[in-house]
């Protein structure tokens, strides 16, 4: 069921950025490519651990072409978001209709910038709009970048 999917992956998000960070895959924007000392060093000039959400939506099925062209919006410009570090958006390969968004930022306040963007506004216009059918938000923080 999709509700039983969406506990078992808000459950998970944790553990796949402690997995991320321990094998140093988790990367960011630009850096992405950059060798993973350079990566490592990037973090560690960071003041505070950095914090994630893993949203999960369901989305109406005639309402999944403007979710599409809205999160298009709100993906390319988060990504430029000197606070965010990673954003992803990823299409449920079991649940229909069904995508999670990945987002890691510096800090709270860069979470909290990236919610006052005109990028952002193009998600929340969509959920405005209606076609959300249901949506699941879980939070986490990263113990350690330099491990």
């Amino acid at each position: 069921s999709i509700h039983k999917h969406s506990r078992s992956v808000a459950h998970a998000a944790p553990m796949l950025l402690k997995n991320l960070v321990r094998t140093g895959t988790l990367l960011a924007g630009a850096r992405a490519f950059a060798p993973l000392a350079v990566q490592r060093r990037a973090f560690t000039k960071m003041s505070a651990a950095p914090i994630g959400v893993m949203v999960t939506v369901e989305i109406e099925e005639a309402r999944v072409p403007a979710f599409l062209e809205a999160l298009k919006v709100d993906a390319a410009g988060s990504r430029e978001e000197e606070g965010c570090l990673r954003f992803d958006l990823l299409k449920d390969s079991e649940a229909a209709n069904t995508w999670h968004f990945y987002e890691i930022y510096k800090d709270n306040d860069a979470m909290a910038v990236h919610k006052t963007l005109p990028h952002y506004k193009a998600w929340a216009d969509f959920k405005a709009g209606g076609g959300v059918v249901s949506q699941k938000v879980a939070k986490f923080t990263a113990d350690d970048f330099t491990a």
